[in-house]
């Protein structure tokens, strides 16, 4: 009796052992599966490293033209500042024929000045001719006033021829 119950028990055991083998199993059995499952939704590695390798070369395809973009305009823009400083030198070179503003008052007032100086000569000169022509005038009318008009001539020569 001792060995049965002894190998009964160990039966018993065998069989529990064995049943939870087997739930162990099956359920390893379904994460595997769930496991498949879920890596067939995943790309492959050479997949992944294909998709990697287009979009870096898709982001240097652009950069390399934006980076073109970039130097046409850096050479325009600089055709441009070339011009914009032609420009400006011979601005400074007609600035340079210019008088200044102090330079051009001085002219004008030099200008006023002289015109000034000539214009007060002259008038100086007129009224010292005028001053000159009224003497004359005056001794000219103080020698007629001694004369007798011409009517009183006739009337003198008259009476005297009788």
């Amino acid at each position: 009796e001792y060995v049965e119950k002894l190998l009964g028990d160990s039966a018993d055991k065998h069989a529990r052992e064995l049943r939870e083998l087997k739930q162990a199993h099956d359920k390893h059995a379904n994460d595997f599966a769930d496991l498949k499952a879920s890596h067939a939704e995943h790309a492959s590695l050479p997949e992944r490293i294909d998709y990697l390798e287009k979009l870096l070369g898709d982001s240097a395809d652009a950069h390399m033209k934006e980076l073109q973009q970039l130097k046409d305009a850096h050479a325009k823009m600089a055709g441009a500042h070339a011009g914009h400083a032609k420009d400006l030198q011979g601005l400074k070179g007609l600035h340079m024929d210019h008088a200044t503003m102090g330079e051009r008052i001085d002219y004008i007032e030099k200008l006023l000045g002289d015109s000034a100086d000539k214009h007060s000569a002259e008038l100086q000169a007129l009224k010292e001719a005028h001053s000159k022509h009224a003497k004359e005038f005056a001794a000219l009318k103080a020698a007629h006033a001694h004369h007798a008009t011409f009517g009183e001539r006739l009337n003198y020569l008259e009476k005297m021829m009788g």
